[in-house]
């Protein structure tokens, strides 16, 4: 049987689309894709229970992990290639009462993120824009009860100046995205 615990680390392949809409809009099913793919790589860490953090939050939300990605911005024609760098920390749950039929976690993350040039999407309605602002994810993933350690990842990516907290306008980009995760 598969423990969590035991197997703390996971890594993760994601390929997404940005969204001409903004997240509320995502999270309701409503996108139009623009021009714009992301490919990411992303290293996770799940503390320990006796972790001070994930001790401080639980009940409320049992598992904390600590997570970096590294993305590949293709704009195709709208800027050139762009590197995004993210360090963030992840808050999931994973005990649902369906999980013997579907094993299913949900998770946001909060954190920075950081781009080699800020994407033209980010641009477009903003001229306050910043390489330096916040990152915001949420996710679900789904796995074979019998094989819980490979997730099928439904996800999405957010950057924005957070109201302005980052020095930078309401700007930002929304993408939404699927991957594959391993446990390990």
């Amino acid at each position: 049987m598969f423990n969590p615990e035991l197997h703390p680390w996971s890594l993760m392949g994601y390929w997404g689309r940005t969204c001409k809409e903004p997240i509320g809009s995502l999270i309701r099913g409503e996108f139009t894709s623009v021009n714009e793919t992301l490919w990411s790589a992303e290293v996770a860490y799940r503390l320990s229970e006796k972790n001070w953090l994930r001790s401080f939050f639980h009940p409320v939300i049992p598992v904390i992990q600590v997570a970096g990605n590294v993305t590949y911005r293709d704009g195709l024609y709208n800027h050139a290639d762009i590197a995004e760098f993210d360090p963030y920390l992840i808050f999931r749950w994973e005990q649902f009462p369906w999980n013997h039929f579907v094993d299913t976690t949900l998770a946001f993350a909060e954190g920075v993120s950081y781009v080699t040039q800020v994407p033209w999407v980010e641009k477009r309605y903003n001229d306050d824009t910043a390489r330096f602002l916040n990152y915001l994810m949420f996710e679900a993933t789904f796995a074979m009860p019998t094989h819980p350690d490979w997730q099928f990842v439904v996800r999405i990516h957010h950057r924005s100046g957070a109201f302005g907290l980052y020095g930078a306008g309401n700007t930002g980009s929304n993408t939404l995205g699927v991957g594959i995760r391993h446990y390990f």
